[in-house]
C-alpha cells in the first residue's frame, strides 16, 4: 500500500474506534516500514483524544475565524487604499488561515503545530512592526491575546492529539530456530 493508502485505511480505522495499537497491528504487514507506519498512525488523534479536547479545539476554532475576519476587513481597506492590483498578495494571509481552519476542523495530523509555527511567525512579523508604529494600542493588544492563544493552543492540542509510540526488542526463533531480536512498536494510547 502507498502511504497515502495507509493514511486513510489508518484514519478510518481510527475513526471507527480502534485503538492506535489495533490499527498498527492490522497494517504493519501492509506497509515496507514499521516505523514510518508508526509515525503515520501516531499523528491522527483518536476518537478518545478528539473527545477530550473537543472544547479546546473549538476556542482554536474560534481564534483562527477571527484572524481570518480581521485580515480580510484589512485587506479590504488596503484594497481600498492601493488599488485592486493588490488583491491577489493580499490575500494570501487569510487564504493561509483558511486553510489551517480546515485543517483545524477535520483534525489533520500536525495541523495545530503548523498554526502554533505560523503564528509565531506571523507574531514575529507584527512585532517588528508594532515597535515602531503609532497604531491603536487595543487593536495591538487584541492581536497580541489572539495570538498568544493560537500558539498555545496549537502546542498544546498537538502534543495531546499526537500520542507516543516505544520501540522495545522482542526475541523470538526464526525458521532455523535461532534466537533473534525484532522491534516491536507499542502506542501509549
Amino acid at each position: 500500500m502507498t502511504k497515502t493508502e495507509i493514511r486513510r485505511a489508518a484514519k478510518v480505522r481510527i475513526l471507527n474506534g480502534k485503538t492506535k495499537q489495533e490499527t498498527f497491528d492490522e497494517l504493519k504487514e501492509h506497509y515496507d516500514s514499521a516505523e514510518n507506519l508508526a509515525k503515520i498512525i501516531q499523528g491522527i488523534p483518536s476518537l478518545k483524544a478528539r473527545e477530550q479536547t473537543k472544547t479546546w479545539n473549538i476556542v482554536l476554532i474560534i481564534l483562527l475565524s477571527l484572524t481570518v475576519l480581521f485580515k480580510l476587513i484589512t485587506g479590504i481597506s488596503l484594497i481600498a487604499e492601493l488599488g485592486t492590483s493588490w488583491l491577489p498578495l493580499l490575500l494570501i494571509m487569510p487564504l493561509i488561515n483558511v486553510i489551517l481552519l480546515i485543517g483545524v476542523i477535520t483534525y489533520s495530523a500536525g495541523i495545530h503545530k503548523a498554526v502554533a509555527i505560523f503564528t509565531i511567525i506571523g507574531l514575529l512579523n507584527s512585532l517588528k512592526h508594532l515597535s515602531n508604529a503609532s497604531g491603536d494600542p487595543l487593536s495591538n493588544l487584541i492581536n497580541i491575546v489572539i495570538a498568544a492563544g493560537l500558539i498555545a493552543l496549537g502546542f498544546y492540542l498537538n502534543s495531546v492529539l499526537s500520542s507516543e509510540y516505544r520501540v522495545g526488542k522482542e526475541s523470538y526463533h526464526n525458521e532455523q530456530g535461532k534466537l533473534e531480536f525484532r522491534d516491536v512498536i507499542t502506542f501509549e494510547d
